[in-house]
C-alpha cells in the first residue's frame, strides 16, 4: 500500500534537512518552516516534550509538606507536590472521576479535593474518599489514584517526564563533572527573583540564542559585551555526547552584580578549579533548559513552547541559601544585595526577547532561506541536529 502520510516539510525544506546534518562549518541552519509550521510544532510536542525530561521548578518552590504548584507541559496539566515523606512527586492535574482539574495555582494542602464532586486525594496522589459513591459496581478505589508522572530532583531542580518508560534523568547529565560544574554549587542556591515573558517567537530561536556568543557584540553591546566580550567565550564542543552543551565565559571572578564584581564571598571550592572552567558557564540541558552560573550566583531559564510561534520564557535568579533565606526574612542588607543582582536581568532579557521576535518575523518571509553556522555557533548546530534527529527524521 502506498504511503499517503502528509510530508512534514515542503520539498525545499526536506532538502535542507540533509544539509543540517553535515559538520557544523559545512551545515545549513534549519529550514524556516521549522520555526512556524503547526505540523512541525506538533511533531516536536509528540517526540520531544512528551518524551524528554523537562525542568518545571526548584525544590524551594515546595519546601514544606503539602506545598504544591501547578504547571502545564505539552498541553498536560500537572501538579507538583511534596508529600508527608518529604518526597517531591508529580501527577496529572485531572480528577479520575470526570476529568476536572483538581487544583489551581500554588499553595499548601493536607489533601487535594476535586472542586467538582469532592473526590479527595492524598499528597502522593492516592484516592482517599469518593463521596456518595456506594453501590457502584466493580469499582476499586486503589486503582483510581491521580496518574503519576515521573519526577526527579537534580541539584535542586525538579524535572518531570510524561513518558512512563523514560530512563532516569541523572545519567543523562553524569558527564557534566568533566567541566567541574560541582564547583558552582547549583544545589546550594535558592531562588530570590523570577521574571516571565511571553514572546512572539518559536521556542527554538530562544534556545539557540542562549547557546552562542556570536550575537553578544551586537545584541548586548552595552549590557554584556563590556563585561563578558564575545572573544572571551569558549564552546566545549567535544566535552560529551550526552544531550547537553556548555560554553564557558572565561572571566575569573565574574559576577551578575551591576558592576560585574561580586557582592558576596567567593566559595572556597574555586581555589582549585581548573582555570579553563572558571568564570560563567552557560549549560543547556536539552531540550529547553539553560543554567547560567557564576561563582557567587546562578540563574536558570525555562523555555516553554506555547504554540508554533509563541513561547513563555522564565528566568529566575538564585543566590546562596543563607542569602536567599535572609532576603525572604526581610533582612535589609540581603535585600539590597538580592535586588542588585536581580536588576541586571531585565535589560539583557529585553534585548534577547526583541531579537527573537525580529528573527521570527524574518523567518516568516515567504522568501526566507536556510543560513549557515560559524565557529561561534557550533553548540547551536549541535542542538538543532538533536532536535532534527528526535523529531523530524
Amino acid at each position: 500500500m502506498a504511503n499517503t502520510a502528509t510530508p512534514l516539510f515542503s520539498p525545499e525544506g526536506a532538502a535542507v534537512l540533509a544539509n543540517v546534518m553535515k559538520p557544523a562549518l559545512q551545515a545549513s541552519t534549519l529550514p524556516a518552516e521549522a520555526y512556524w509550521s503547526p505540523a512541525v510544532y506538533e511533531r516536536e510536542m509528540e517526540r520531544i516534550f512528551r518524551k524528554e525530561w523537562i525542568c518545571v521548578g526548584r525544590r524551594e518552590d515546595v519546601p514544606n509538606t503539602g506545598d504544591y504548584f501547578t504547571t502545564t507541559l505539552a498541553g498536560e496539566p500537572l501538579i507538583v507536590a511534596r508529600d508527608e515523606s518529604g518526597e517531591i512527586g508529580a501527577f496529572l492535574n485531572v480528577c479520575r472521576h470526570r476529568g476536572c482539574e483538581v487544583v489551581q495555582g500554588a499553595g499548601n494542602a493536607e489533601r487535594f479535593r476535586c472542586p467538582y464532586h469532592g473526590w479527595l486525594y492524598g499528597l502522593n496522589g492516592e484516592l482517599k474518599t469518593t463521596p456518595n459513591f456506594a453501590g457502584v459496581e466493580n469499582f476499586d478505589k486503589s486503582k483510581h489514584a491521580l496518574h503519576a508522572v515521573k519526577a526527579e530532583v537534580w541539584e535542586g531542580f525538579i524535572f518531570v517526564n510524561l513518558d512512563r518508560d523514560a530512563e532516569p534523568f541523572a545519567p543523562r547529565v553524569s558527564e557534566m563533572s568533566r567541566w567541574q560544574f560541582e564547583k558552582y554549587g547549583f544545589g546550594d542556591k535558592e531562588v530570590t527573583h523570577s521574571f516571565s515573558y511571553d514572546i512572539a517567537a518559536n521556542w527554538k530561536t530562544y534556545v539557540e540564542n542562549g547557546m552562542e556568543e556570536y550575537h553578544t557584540p551586537w545584541v548586548h553591546a552595552e549590557t554584556l559585551q563590556p563585561f563578558m566580550p564575545m572573544l572571551g567565550w569558549k564552546e566545549l564542543t567535544d566535552v560529551s555526547d550526552q544531550p547537553w552543551t556548555v560554553m564557558i565565559g572565561q572571566f575569573p571572578g565574574i559576577s551578575m552584580s551591576p558592576t560585574g564584581k561580586s557582592l558576596l564571598p567567593i566559595p572556597d571550592s574555586f581555589k582549585d578549579i581548573d582555570p579553563q572552567f572558571d568564570g560563567m558557564p552557560i549549560a543547556n540541558i536539552f531540550p529547553n533548559f539553560l543554567i547560567v552560573a557564576t561563582p557567587d550566583s546562578m540563574s536558570y531559564i525555562m523555555v516553554e513552547p506555547t504554540g508554533p510561534e509563541t513561547t513563555r520564557v522564565t528566568i529566575r535568579m538564585c543566590l546562596p541559601k543563607e542569602v536567599a533565606a535572609a532576603f525572604r526574612a526581610g533582612d535589609p542588607e540581603a535585600t539590597k544585595i538580592a535586588e542588585a543582582y536581580a536588576e541586571t536581568i531585565p535589560p539583557f532579557m529585553a534585548e534577547d526577547n526583541m531579537t527573537a521576535e525580529a528573527q521570527q518575523r524574518g523567518l516568516r518571509s515567504k522568501l526566507a532561506s536556510s543560513g549557515r553556522y560559524c565557529k561561534y555557533e557550533q553548540l547551536a548546530w549541535r542542538f538543532v541536529n538533536w532536535v532534527a534527529r528526535k523529531a523530524y527524521i
